[in-house]
This record gives structure tokens, sequence and C-alpha cells, in this order.
């Protein structure tokens, strides 16, 4: 059995971000995690999560491994699909509880973890502002896209700044099959006039429900209109990703985006 620590790699947005803004999003291999929080050979796992029953020793030392990545300040989040959004340099511990945070000051890291669910990262034109929301099925209902491009135009000093969004890995619309509650739940959400087939495509006795398509309505319905998506599926991909709806004991992932500081 090959026991070669692998190399630490990352996706990162395939556009072009403000020259002092970074943005990436960390993949199962490269740290010390095994067993279901592990790579598919159940070694070497980068789980940050330390909510899932994984170690806490390797859950920290997972994340002094993504340090080395530039940001040394990740502020991380309980996360409980709400539309809750935090300012990031505020957050003590990952205790606080929200679905999203912002911040307009360097080295501060706004992270939220996956497994599924789609984290979205935003930016302003100007790198003036940067945010990460996480948008679980529920929290997207809730309004948690919409809540956070509120509040970072609120929070812009230069008003004419557009706000782009990046949409990271996710759970893809061919492998996340849901019944009518779904549906239902997003016929009576701030996002029903997007409810048609290509969002809820039936498919046996339920749907199959492409919610990075309406995630996409949402951000354009708050006036985002440059928006990336790297259209990778979690679940299609066990080299590369974990994921709760394949093998439900697993670990996550981190979306982190922050503004570099500047020389």
């Amino acid at each position: 059995m090959n026991m070669t620590k692998p190399s630490l790699e990352v996706i990162r947005p395939d556009c072009e971000l403000p020259s002092n803004v970074e943005a990436f999003f960390t993949l199962r291999t490269g740290g010390v995690s095994a067993g279901p929080y592990g790579s598919v050979d159940g070694f070497n796992g980068l789980n940050l999560g330390n909510h899932v029953g994984d170690s806490p020793y390797c859950v920290r030392k997972n994340r002094e491994i993504v340090d080395t990545l530039g940001c040394r300040d990740l502020r991380f989040l309980n996360q409980t699909h709400t539309r809750t959004v935090v300012h990031a340099d505020e957050i003590q511990s990952d205790t606080m509880e929200a679905d999203g945070s912002w911040s307009e000051s360097e080295d501060i890291g706004c992270v939220v973890m996956v497994a599924d669910c789609l984290p979205v990262l935003l930016w302003s034109d100007n790198g003036e502002i940067v945010a990460a929301c996480h948008a679980g099925w529920k929290g997207l209902g809730r309004g948690i896209i919409s809540e956070t491009v509120k509040t970072m135009k609120t929070q812009l000093k230069d008003s004419s700044s557009g706000i782009n969004a990046w949409l990271g890995p996710r759970l893809g619309h061919e492998n996340f099959k849901v019944k009518q509650d779904v549906k239902d739940f997003f016929l009576n959400s701030e996002l029903a006039q997007a409810v048609n087939e290509e969002i809820f495509t039936p498919s046996g006795d339920g749907f199959l429900f492409n919610f990075a398509k309406l995630a996409e309505y949402a951000l354009r319905l708050v006036g985002v209109n440059q928006i990336y998506d790297c259209q990778l599926d979690t679940f299609a991909d066990p080299n590369r990703f974990y994921s709760y709806r394949r093998d439900k004991i697993t670990g996550r992932h981190g979306a982190v985006i922050y503004k570099k500081p500047q020389a």
C-alpha cells in the first residue's frame, strides 16, 4: 500500500480576482485524518470539521496545514443552515452560529465548511470586501445568499463597485434526489418564481434538484451578475471530495476567501 503523504492541493476560482484577494477550496487529501475522514484509501485526509467525529488533534493539525496556504487567521463558523451573516473580524471561535461571514480587513479568512452543500465565495470589484456563505438547500431557501450580498453592499465605501461570486464544488444535479417537501419549501420562499423543471426535474417519485442553478437565480435577484461556476460534483469524485450523501460519515472541506496583506 502506498503510504506516501500526498501534496497539498486546492481548487482556485478559474477567474480573475482583484490583485489583493485570494480564494481557494481544499480537497480531501493533504492532511493527517484517517478512516472516513481520510482520503479515499483512508489516510492523509484534510478534514476541517471538528463536529463530525474526527480526532480534535487531527482537525487542529489540518487547519494548521491550511494556514500554510497564505492566510493564518482563518475564521470558522458553527453552521446551522440559517440566513445569519456575521463580521468575520468579530468571530472569536468556531462556536459562533452563522452561515456566512464577511470582512474588509487584511489576512482574515472567511471560511465555510461543506461536504455536498454549496459554498459561495464573494468579492467586490475593487477588492474592498470579501465574504463566504454556506448554501445548503435549507439556507438557500431561507435567504443566506441574499442576506450575505445585502450585507456586503451596506458595508461598501464605494457603492458603485459590483459584487462577484464563485460557486464551488457541491452535490451535482444528477445526484441530488429530493421529495415534494423540498420543492414545497422553495415554493414558499423568496425564490419561488425560479421553481421550474430545470430546477426540479421529475425523477421517479421525486425530483433531481439543481440547487446551484437556483443559487445563480438568488445571486442575480440581488444584483450579482458576474457568477463563476466550477461545476464540480462532490458525490461523483470520491478521490478529491468528501460527500455526506455518498458516505454519511465523512469530513468537511473548507472554502476560503481573504484579502492579502499589502506590502
